[in-house]
Protein backbone atom coordinates (compact mmCIF):
# COMPACT_ATOMS: atom_id res chain seq x y z
CA UNK A 1 0.00 0.00 0.00
CA UNK A 2 1.32 3.54 -0.72
CA UNK A 3 2.22 6.17 1.20
CA UNK A 4 0.29 9.17 1.35
CA UNK A 5 2.27 12.30 1.26
CA UNK A 6 1.43 16.00 1.55
CA UNK A 7 3.36 18.45 0.05
CA UNK A 8 3.02 21.97 1.95
CA UNK A 9 4.96 24.80 1.07
CA UNK A 10 4.24 28.27 -0.32
CA UNK A 11 6.42 28.19 -3.58
CA UNK A 12 4.41 26.49 -6.26
CA UNK A 13 7.52 25.56 -8.48
CA UNK A 14 9.12 23.51 -5.41
CA UNK A 15 5.92 21.69 -4.64
CA UNK A 16 5.72 20.85 -8.27
CA UNK A 17 9.68 19.61 -7.91
CA UNK A 18 9.04 17.35 -5.05
CA UNK A 19 5.69 15.91 -6.59
CA UNK A 20 7.35 14.85 -9.46
CA UNK A 21 10.12 12.95 -7.56
CA UNK A 22 7.92 11.38 -5.62
CA UNK A 23 5.64 10.61 -8.19
CA UNK A 24 8.70 8.55 -9.50
CA UNK A 25 8.33 6.25 -6.79
CA UNK A 26 6.22 3.38 -6.67
CA UNK A 27 5.17 3.17 -3.00
CA UNK A 28 4.29 7.13 -2.97
CA UNK A 29 1.11 8.69 -3.58
CA UNK A 30 1.21 12.47 -3.29
CA UNK A 31 -2.49 12.87 -1.71
CA UNK A 32 -2.20 16.62 -1.86
CA UNK A 33 -0.57 20.13 -1.43
CA UNK A 34 -1.11 23.36 0.41
CA UNK A 35 0.44 26.53 0.07
CA UNK A 36 0.22 27.49 3.58
CA UNK A 37 0.23 26.33 7.16
CA UNK A 38 -3.87 26.67 7.66
CA UNK A 39 -4.38 24.80 4.10
CA UNK A 40 -1.84 22.05 5.41
CA UNK A 41 -3.98 21.46 8.41
CA UNK A 42 -7.13 21.27 6.86
CA UNK A 43 -5.82 19.43 3.82
CA UNK A 44 -4.08 16.89 5.94
CA UNK A 45 -7.72 16.39 8.13
CA UNK A 46 -9.58 15.93 5.20
CA UNK A 47 -7.08 13.86 3.07
CA UNK A 48 -5.20 12.20 6.09
CA UNK A 49 -2.01 11.16 4.40
CA UNK A 50 0.58 9.54 6.26
CA UNK A 51 3.28 12.03 6.19
CA UNK A 52 3.27 15.51 5.48
CA UNK A 53 6.37 17.56 3.83
CA UNK A 54 6.07 20.90 5.90
CA UNK A 55 7.86 24.26 5.11
CA UNK A 56 8.11 26.32 8.46
CA UNK A 57 8.02 30.09 7.18
CA UNK A 58 4.68 30.36 4.91
CA UNK A 59 2.41 33.45 4.55
CA UNK A 60 -1.11 32.87 5.64
CA UNK A 61 -0.45 30.29 8.69
CA UNK A 62 3.40 28.70 9.18
CA UNK A 63 4.75 25.23 9.73
CA UNK A 64 4.83 25.31 13.80
CA UNK A 65 1.14 25.92 14.37
CA UNK A 66 0.64 23.66 11.68
CA UNK A 67 2.17 20.50 13.12
CA UNK A 68 0.63 21.24 16.34
CA UNK A 69 -2.83 21.14 14.84
CA UNK A 70 -2.26 17.95 12.70
CA UNK A 71 -0.31 15.97 15.52
CA UNK A 72 -2.80 17.07 18.19
CA UNK A 73 -5.70 16.14 15.86
CA UNK A 74 -4.31 13.24 13.89
CA UNK A 75 -1.13 12.02 15.76
CA UNK A 76 -1.29 8.82 12.83
CA UNK A 77 -0.15 11.69 10.50
CA UNK A 78 4.24 11.90 10.93
CA UNK A 79 5.33 15.34 10.00
CA UNK A 80 8.58 15.86 8.29
CA UNK A 81 10.08 19.40 8.26
CA UNK A 82 11.27 20.32 4.68
CA UNK A 83 13.20 24.30 5.26
CA UNK A 84 15.93 26.29 4.30
CA UNK A 85 16.58 26.95 7.98
CA UNK A 86 19.00 24.69 10.13
CA UNK A 87 18.76 27.73 13.39
CA UNK A 88 19.24 25.65 16.61
CA UNK A 89 15.52 27.43 18.05
CA UNK A 90 13.40 26.06 14.27
CA UNK A 91 14.63 22.21 15.09
CA UNK A 92 13.84 22.42 18.60
CA UNK A 93 10.77 24.31 18.05
CA UNK A 94 9.42 22.10 15.50
CA UNK A 95 9.99 19.02 17.35
CA UNK A 96 8.72 20.01 20.18
CA UNK A 97 5.69 20.40 18.06
CA UNK A 98 5.63 16.93 17.02
CA UNK A 99 7.62 16.85 13.85
CA UNK A 100 9.27 13.19 13.00
CA UNK A 101 12.06 14.47 11.33
CA UNK A 102 14.12 17.32 10.23
CA UNK A 103 16.12 18.09 7.06
CA UNK A 104 16.49 20.84 4.84
CA UNK A 105 16.11 21.91 1.23
CA UNK A 106 19.30 21.18 -0.20
CA UNK A 107 19.71 17.95 0.50
CA UNK A 108 19.38 15.53 -2.82
CA UNK A 109 16.37 13.85 -3.63
CA UNK A 110 16.80 10.02 -1.94
CA UNK A 111 17.49 11.73 1.44
CA UNK A 112 13.25 12.93 1.02
CA UNK A 113 12.36 9.77 0.11
CA UNK A 114 14.54 7.76 3.04
CA UNK A 115 13.04 10.69 5.40
CA UNK A 116 9.71 9.49 4.06
CA UNK A 117 10.00 5.98 4.07
CA UNK A 118 11.93 6.32 7.78
CA UNK A 119 8.92 8.18 9.85
CA UNK A 120 6.17 5.84 8.09
CA UNK A 121 8.12 2.98 9.34
CA UNK A 122 7.61 4.58 13.10
CA UNK A 123 11.42 5.94 13.03
CA UNK A 124 13.01 9.28 13.28
CA UNK A 125 14.72 11.30 10.50
CA UNK A 126 17.35 13.82 12.03
CA UNK A 127 20.34 13.76 10.55
CA UNK A 128 23.53 14.01 13.31
CA UNK A 129 24.90 17.47 12.25
CA UNK A 130 21.37 18.82 13.25
CA UNK A 131 20.88 16.53 16.72
CA UNK A 132 24.56 18.08 17.47
CA UNK A 133 22.20 21.72 17.04
CA UNK A 134 19.81 20.20 19.18
CA UNK A 135 21.99 19.25 22.13
CA UNK A 136 23.48 22.50 22.13
CA UNK A 137 20.17 24.93 22.39
CA UNK A 138 19.38 22.85 25.37
CA UNK A 139 22.16 23.29 26.90
CA UNK A 140 21.73 27.30 25.95
CA UNK A 141 18.53 27.20 27.10
CA UNK A 142 19.53 25.54 30.01
CA UNK A 143 22.16 27.73 31.26
CA UNK A 144 20.04 30.93 31.27
CA UNK A 145 17.39 29.06 33.53
CA UNK A 146 20.44 26.88 35.93
CA UNK A 147 24.34 26.71 35.40
CA UNK A 148 24.16 23.56 37.37
CA UNK A 149 21.56 22.50 34.98
CA UNK A 150 23.67 23.25 32.17
CA UNK A 151 26.82 21.38 33.05
CA UNK A 152 24.09 18.58 33.67
CA UNK A 153 23.86 17.95 30.10
CA UNK A 154 27.49 17.32 30.01
CA UNK A 155 27.60 14.27 32.43
CA UNK A 156 26.05 10.63 32.48
CA UNK A 157 22.51 10.45 34.12
CA UNK A 158 22.44 10.55 37.90
CA UNK A 159 21.46 7.78 39.64
CA UNK A 160 18.59 9.14 41.37
CA UNK A 161 16.92 9.90 37.98
CA UNK A 162 13.99 7.52 38.07
CA UNK A 163 13.61 7.13 34.07
CA UNK A 164 16.79 6.43 33.98
CA UNK A 165 17.13 3.64 36.71
CA UNK A 166 13.80 1.69 34.64
CA UNK A 167 15.55 1.63 31.19
CA UNK A 168 18.39 -1.62 30.89
CA UNK A 169 21.90 -1.42 30.04
CA UNK A 170 20.32 -2.80 26.60
CA UNK A 171 17.46 0.02 26.08
CA UNK A 172 20.12 2.57 26.80
CA UNK A 173 22.24 1.31 24.06
CA UNK A 174 19.40 1.45 21.55
CA UNK A 175 18.67 5.05 23.32
CA UNK A 176 21.73 5.86 21.98
CA UNK A 177 21.79 4.31 19.02
CA UNK A 178 18.37 6.37 18.20
CA UNK A 179 19.91 9.69 19.25
CA UNK A 180 22.67 8.95 16.52
CA UNK A 181 19.86 8.75 14.20
CA UNK A 182 20.45 5.00 13.43
CA UNK A 183 17.80 2.99 11.75
CA UNK A 184 16.47 -0.15 13.38
CA UNK A 185 18.30 -2.40 11.15
CA UNK A 186 21.95 0.02 11.78
CA UNK A 187 20.97 -0.70 15.18
CA UNK A 188 20.54 -4.49 14.91
CA UNK A 189 24.02 -5.03 13.16
CA UNK A 190 25.09 -2.85 15.40
CA UNK A 191 24.33 -3.93 18.44
CA UNK A 192 23.79 -8.32 16.99
CA UNK A 193 20.08 -8.10 17.66
CA UNK A 194 17.07 -9.17 15.39
CA UNK A 195 15.10 -6.07 13.91
CA UNK A 196 12.39 -7.09 15.65
CA UNK A 197 14.36 -7.21 19.38
CA UNK A 198 15.14 -3.32 18.30
CA UNK A 199 11.45 -2.97 17.62
CA UNK A 200 10.76 -5.05 21.09
CA UNK A 201 14.04 -2.45 23.13
CA UNK A 202 12.25 0.83 21.20
CA UNK A 203 8.43 0.16 22.37
CA UNK A 204 9.69 -0.34 25.76
CA UNK A 205 12.24 2.45 25.82
CA UNK A 206 9.13 4.23 24.69
CA UNK A 207 6.53 2.86 27.18
CA UNK A 208 9.01 3.45 30.22
CA UNK A 209 9.49 6.93 29.27
CA UNK A 210 5.95 7.72 28.69
CA UNK A 211 6.69 9.08 25.27
CA UNK A 212 5.11 8.77 21.67
CA UNK A 213 7.79 8.47 18.91
CA UNK A 214 11.32 7.79 18.82
CA UNK A 215 12.07 11.90 18.25
CA UNK A 216 10.49 12.67 21.23
CA UNK A 217 12.66 9.56 22.51
CA UNK A 218 15.83 11.35 21.24
CA UNK A 219 14.63 15.02 22.56
CA UNK A 220 14.58 13.15 26.18
CA UNK A 221 17.80 11.28 26.42
CA UNK A 222 19.92 14.95 25.17
CA UNK A 223 17.58 16.86 27.79
CA UNK A 224 18.13 14.17 30.33
CA UNK A 225 21.72 13.04 29.96
CA UNK A 226 20.78 9.85 29.11
CA UNK A 227 23.04 9.90 25.46
CA UNK A 228 25.02 12.19 23.78
CA UNK A 229 25.28 12.68 20.46
CA UNK A 230 28.09 11.08 18.85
Amino acid sequence: MAIKVLIADDHALLREGLRKILEMEPDIEVVGEAADGREAAEKASRLLPDVVLMDINMPGGGGLEATKMIRNRHPHINVVVLTIHDDDEYIVEMLNAGAAGYILKDVEPAKVIDAIHRVHEGESFIPSDLMTKVFREFKKLAAHSNKATAAALDQPPQETDPNAERLTSRELEVLQAIVNGKTNREIANLLFISEKTVKNHVTNILKKLDLSDRTQAAVYALRHSLAKVE
